[in-house]
């Protein structure tokens, strides 16, 4: 409880006011009720100005758009570019700060617990009483009412409504544009660096990717034959994995075989274990046999399209590779696929196994154009593992081919130099884009480069790797 056993100046009761309830709002408590309770009447009902009592001083001049200046966070939220989430959130909240009410805001970017937002939070209102609190004493802003104007009325209303006069409604407009310039570094900072919208959503994929697989496979598990239970021992081995673990998202570089020059990556999936160990999807083919596969294709197109929008504001348009179930991509996956990177034109390539097209052609080549029209290409996966057939290279509306790494020739096969050199020649002229997959030595790098294939990948290069490596290698190739 606040003791008013000491006398108090008036600015230090406003500024212990703002102070004190703003910080309990940011840690989630109704800080002007929780105030109003714990400090004596003198703090909380008092004159702050002749004619000018506390609740109007806060009102008119203060909290513009509700606690924490609500106003200048919305704006602030609306003027980045790209701030997808701020943007929604300043859009839902911005019909009840006119109002005054400023809860949406707080709660859902959210303020609270953020670390982001304390400084601008406390340091907008005590800007905005300061000002006012100088102008108004310093007979600069001439009120003509002492009438109690609500809370809840609009800004530009109330100021007139406090002044009668064009002055009101220029402080009030002022101190908004000053808070949106406080509030606008914290925002870009928070949009940058913090884990809010989509990125908490992927957060928790991460980690509760064994639980979703697990919640969907329970009713597998109690309707299985005896004949299942090994496949079921198998499941439950998969979701226990996932719970111990964390799914992650590495690129490997494609690379310029002359150049030795980054020309894009494939994404792929990656488990980091709880002692830190980085392992591959092993995984994958329990999840498909268990059409649990949902939760891994939606946990990688989430997490790709986060990181596409980090590539961007660090300046870089990579394109970048990706693979998801073909049944999921068929079944309606590739909705999820055009809204998530339609937006970042020509810079995503969707690809597709061989066996896709042997199962169901038609739907197949509907779909590679449905995702072109989007401007998201698409490559044909592992070609020459099996499924190959030369008149079907005809036939096919994908933009790049890959050349599996099991066609690359092993101790200078003269016949396997010879089928890889003819093979991408094939491709080249029928206008397909070719990438070597597997490259993993000098022979190989030197069958590509005869064979004049411009993009590959392999160990030789690099492995996948995670963002922020990639990130600085980008940073590194681009430096002048």
């Amino acid at each position: 409880m606040i003791s008013d056993a000491v006398a108090t100046s008036t600015f230090e009761k406003v500024s212990l006011q703002m102070i004190m309830a703003h910080t309990l709002w940011f840690f989630g408590v109704h800080g002007d009720n929780a105030y109003h309770i714990l400090a004596p009447v003198s703090y909380t009902d008092y004159e702050v100005l002749a004619g000018l009592t506390s609740y109007n001083f806060f009102s008119v001049f203060v909290l513009l758009g509700g606690t924490g200046c609500i106003w200048g966070l919305i704006i602030a939220c609306y003027l980045i570019k790209d701030a997808e989430h701020e943007r929604s959130i300043a859009r839902i909240s911005a019909p009840l700060a006119v109002f005054n009410i400023s809860e949406v805001m707080i709660y859902a970017l959210p303020i609270v617990f953020n670390p982001y937002f304390i400084i601008p939070f406390l340091l907008t209102p005590i800007l905005n009483g300061g000002i006012a609190f100088l102008l108004i004493d310093n007979g600069f802003l001439v009120l003509s009412s002492s009438e109690s104007i609500p809370w809840f009325t609009p800004v530009i209303l109330s100021g007139w409504m406090a002044t009668h006069n064009w002055t009101g409604i220029a402080l009030q407009l002022l101190l908004i544009a000053l808070n949106v310039a406080i509030y606008y570094p914290f925002v870009l900072a928070n949009k940058r660096l913090n884990i809010t919208g989509k990125s908490l959503d992927i957060l928790v994929k991460r980690y509760s990717a064994g639980l979703s697989v697990e919640g969907q496979a329970e009713q597998s598990f109690a309707s299985a034959h005896s004949k299942k239970l090994v496949e079921q021992y198998s499941l439950k081995a998969v979701t226990d994995t996932l719970n111990s673990g964390a799914l992650a998202l590495y690129y490997q570089p494609k690379i310029d075989p002359t150049t030795q020059k980054i020309i894009g990556f494939e994404a792929l999936l990656r488990l980091i274990k709880s002692n830190g160990e980085v392992v591959g999807p092993w995984f994958l083919a329990t999840l498909e046999h268990n059409n649990l596969m949902q939760v891994i294709d939606d946990f990688v197109i989430d997490q790709l399209e986060v990181d596409l929008g980090n590539f961007a504001r660090n300046g870089f348009k990579p394109k970048i590779s990706f693979n998801i179930s073909p049944q999921n991509l068929l079944d309606g996956g590739y909705k999820r696929v055009v809204k998530a990177f339609s937006r970042y034109p020509n810079q995503v390539e969707v690809e597709i196994l061989e066996s896709s097209y042997i199962e169901d052609f038609d739907a197949t080549i509907d779909l590679v154009k449905h995702l072109n029209e989007h401007n998201i290409e698409c490559a044909m996966d592992d070609f020459g593992t099996g499924y190959s057939c030369l008149s079907v290279l005809s036939k096919l509306n994908v933009n790049t081919i890959k050349l599996d790494r099991s066609l690359l020739p092993e101790h200078g096969n003269s016949k396997s130099v010879m089928l890889y050199q003819h093979l991408a020649k094939i491709c080249d002229e029928l206008g397909f884009n070719i990438v070597a997959e597997g490259v993993e030595n000098d022979l190989h790098e030197d069958v590509v480069k005869k064979a004049k294939i411009q993009c590959a990948q392999g160990f030789l290069y690099n492995k996948a790797l995670p963002f922020n490596i990639v990130l600085e290698l980008l940073q590194k190739q681009h430096k002048p």
